[in-house]
């Protein structure tokens, strides 16, 4: 018979009264079992030692009673009972009781936190989007903005090429049908011929759908090419394209002359805000770019160089309008890029024929009218806001602690931002806030601290802008360092931003080649006007064919000249700020790259 069984016969053997006392304390102590147990022996107990004297049993019932009357309330003994066993507990066992107790209470209030934490929502408070279009707005008249005749030159550069194109086509296509043409395995003569021969056919107009997407596929890879890479029969076809986009192309023309250029900004998905402003012409404006240089490379075959520099300096114009200081970051890169492509084809023409003196002053003139007032730095305004707004979208407003995190106002960002940039904004970003929840919940950086390393971060970039690369290698800053510095701990911002160092020497490249170029039409008109090249730059500026000497961003120096065997050697130290001696990087199958991370960045005498 165990203790507890011998228990319960005791009281069984008690009066009636003083069992059902003794089970009503133990019931109402609420402790664990054993120790129930073992205070109800001890009552049990304490009740046969008083009664043992009582001669019968309606004696041992009345001081029964009296005993339950001495003990009182039958809770307040049972709360007492329970202290006191819990005074005359071991220590460790009191240690075990109060750290299961603390980690019940800390798991509740995680529980309420998370829910608390989870439930924040985002308050847009500001529209930044109508912030942008306030800035970008110049005031100024409707008929001075480049803006909507580059959008008329991109719709019609985008629309199907004509009958009269792909009736050219079928007519010419043997001239490009070879092994070496962008054309050779897409299309044929005979499948256009027999197409057009039967306009009635129930699918005609689905099978000129795929004989028009396919041929602007390959025509845009042809575009991409060197002037030197295509076939004579490539240029026939590419020619023929450039007419049947002219009015296309003189809308661009149209539009470079305008002294203005501003979009208006807008966004579908209100969920997404600034970042979810879609910029599609900027594909197309650089579709335009390609196809006004190739014409400009047509023309100087024909020797028609008043058209060449009308084109080339028409596209110059579209990438400075698409570059214009208000603006995004992506914007102002395609202009620079396109900007680039502009001076880079006037060198290459520039080495293959020669424009008289007349045609070179010309030229000259007008790239230093379009450069007068060009800022070559970066501007961040436009992505301080853009980041404002992300930070707007993604914290909660004015909860405990200044804003926390909302997620679910990043993961409805980042939805959006998927479709805009997969690459980007793939599943390793999500991975990444999943993997630091606990950071997110408990030790991110708030609203107002986002804010403020937002601040400081786009103040120490916009302290880098005017700083060469050479001034930057030469005080050893660490432009990626710092800024990961400014952003610790802050996950929205680390995925936010931009790779600014390699922009901020993006910037200055462009700018290196645009003042490259003009010393190299400098150096040929003083070429051509004395029949020699000078022994130094700075005869050029004497001459009054320079105003100041170009200057190398890389070295913080004047751009390397030699005056060599009937030519010139003109270059820039390049990314790794050694002079090589004019040396220029080429790959493993012997193709130049200007820019590499080794060798010279050399503007002339101009490489194939």
């Amino acid at each position: 018979m165990n203790n507890e069984d011998e228990t319960e016969t005791k009281l069984s053997s008690l009066p009636t009264c003083a069992g059902e006392f003794v089970r009503l304390v133990i019931k109402k102590m609420r402790y664990r079992r054993k120790v129930r147990a073992d205070v109800m022996a001890e009552l049990a107990a304490h009740f046969e030692d008083e009664l043992k004297d009582c001669a019968n049993d309606e004696e041992r019932e009345q001081k029964a009673q009296r005993l339950i009357d001495e003990f009182g309330d039958t809770k307040l003994l049972a709360v007492l009972l329970r202290r006191a066993k819990k005074r005359c507990r071991p220590l460790w066992r009191t240690a075990v009781a109060r750290t299961f107790q603390t980690a019940g209470i800390l798991i509740l209030c995680l529980v309420v936190y998370v829910i608390w934490f989870l439930s924040g929502k985002p308050v847009i408070t500001v529209d930044y989007v109508a912030e942008l279009n306030r800035i970008v707005r110049p005031v100024t008249d409707e008929s001075l903005n480049a803006a909507p005749l580059y959008n008329k030159a991109a719709k019609l550069y985008g629309e199907k090429p004509s009958d009269d194109y792909l009736l050219f086509f079928a007519a010419n296509c043997k001239d490009v049908v070879d092994k070496e043409s962008s054309f050779g395995e897409w299309l044929t003569a005979d499948e256009i011929k027999e197409l057009f021969s039967n306009v009635e056919k129930p699918n005609f107009n689905e099978e000129k759908l795929r004989i028009w997407q396919q041929v602007v596929t390959r025509l845009s890879i042809l575009l991409k090419k060197k002037y030197h890479e295509v076939t004579v029969g490539e240029k026939k076809f590419i020619e023929k394209w450039l007419l049947d986009r002219q009015q296309a192309l003189e809308a661009v023309l149209a539009g470079s002359k305008k002294p203005y250029y501003w979009r208006e900004y807008s966004n579908n998905n209100e969920e997404s805000g600034v970042m979810g402003i879609l910029l599609p012409s900027l594909s197309e404006f650089r579709k335009l770019a390609w196809a006004l240089l190739w014409r400009a490379q047509l023309r100087t075959e024909q020797g028609q160089y008043e058209d060449t520099i009308e084109n080339i300096t028409s596209c110059y114009r579209l990438g400075k309008h698409i570059k214009n200081e208000d603006g995004f970051l992506v914007e102002q890169l395609v202009g620079m890029a396109i900007e680039a492509l502009a001076v880079q084809v006037l060198r290459d023409i520039l080495g293959e024929h020669e424009m008289d003196s007349t045609t070179l002053t010309k030229l000259q003139d007008d790239f230093e009218q379009m450069i007068d007032d060009e800022d070559f730095t970066v501007s961040f305004k436009f992505e301080k806001l853009a980041m404002y707004d992300v930070i707007q979208r993604c914290f909660t407003e004015d909860r405990l602690g200044g804003g926390h995190l909302s997620l679910e106002g990043g993961f409805k960002l980042f939805r959006v931002l998927e479709g805009l940039s997969p690459i980007r904004y793939d599943g390793d970003v999500k991975q990444r806030l999943l993997t630091s929840s606990l950071h997110i919940l408990f030790t991110h950086p708030n609203k107002q601290e986002s804010r403020e390393m937002a601040d400081h971060c786009y103040a120490f970039w916009e302290k880098i802008v005017p700083k060469t690369p050479a001034q930057i290698q030469a005080e050893n800053i660490d432009i990626e360092k710092r800024t990961m510095e400014l952003f610790k701990g802050n996950i929205l911002l680390e995925i936010f931003a931009p790779d600014f160092g390699r922009i901020n020497e993006v910037a200055h490249r462009r700018k290196t080649e645009v003042e490259a170029t003009l010393t190299i039409i400098a150096l040929l008109r003083y070429q051509q006007d004395t029949g020699s090249y000078p022994e130094s730059l700075e005869e050029l500026i004497t001459a009054g064919y320079l105003e100041e000497l170009p200057l190398d961003s890389f070295s913080d120096k004047p751009m390397v000249y030699r005056r060599t065997n009937g030519n010139f050697l003109l270059y820039s130290v390049g990314l790794n700020f050694i002079d090589d001696g004019g040396k220029l990087y080429r790959t493993d199958i012997g193709r130049p790259r200007p820019w590499a991370d080794e060798g010279d960045a050399v503007f002339w005498p101009v490489t194939k």
